[in-house]
């Protein structure tokens, strides 16, 4: 599926769950946890990796700010690296009553929307680095993360709400994120 009107038509029914992102680590930890715990997602990655069946959930991966404002996202993670002067039309194009994980960093652009959804800011998570591995600090004390991929690192927090979104609790994330790669 590589035309975006036919991912348009294709999702039209499903509830719709956007990943505005430029690093592609955010949606495959997204696609590892929800995996690890049997959770059926259709996906369409920036890659032009997809998987299409009859799953009640579409997952898009997209840096194209076009795609992330035409797709009409009833959940959206918008990661810390995109660009806050592209997020004012995306908002506008979430659907009313859908979610929103962003930033706290993108909090003045969010502000600003006009339309009803909810709004889950997050943080950098607090890590530590030995050796290769990268131990991301928890309420549960310091848990690895099975990538050193930094970028990972200031999203983490944010992939986790997302997951939440699913039915993914907390503890639950972190054990699926200690074997991701």
């Amino acid at each position: 599926m590589t035309d975006f009107s036919e991912i348009t038509a294709y999702s039209q029914h499903k509830t719709r769950v956007l990943i505005y992102s430029s690093y592609p680590k955010t949606a495959e930890l997204v696609l590892h946890v929800l995996d690890f715990f049997g959770k059926k997602t259709d996906y369409i990655l920036a890659n032009g990796t997809s998987k299409t069946t009859d799953c009640d959930f579409v997952i898009l991966e997209t840096s194209d700010h076009q795609k992330a404002t035409d797709f009409k996202a009833n959940i959206a993670l918008i990661s810390d690296e995109m660009n806050s002067e592209n997020l004012s039309l995306i908002l506008k194009n979430i659907t009313a009553g859908g979610v929103l994980v962003y930033p706290e960093n993108k909090e003045e652009t969010v502000s600003e929307a006009e339309n009803y959804f909810r709004k889950l800011s997050f943080s950098d998570a607090e890590f530590k680095t030995e050796g290769e591995k990268i131990l991301i600090n928890t309420e549960m004390g310091e848990i690895p993360l099975g990538s050193s991929d930094a970028n990972l690192v200031k999203n983490i927090n944010g992939i986790k709400l997302l997951c939440q979104q699913f039915g993914i609790m907390e503890e639950d994330f972190y054990e699926a994120m200690m074997s991701f790669e």
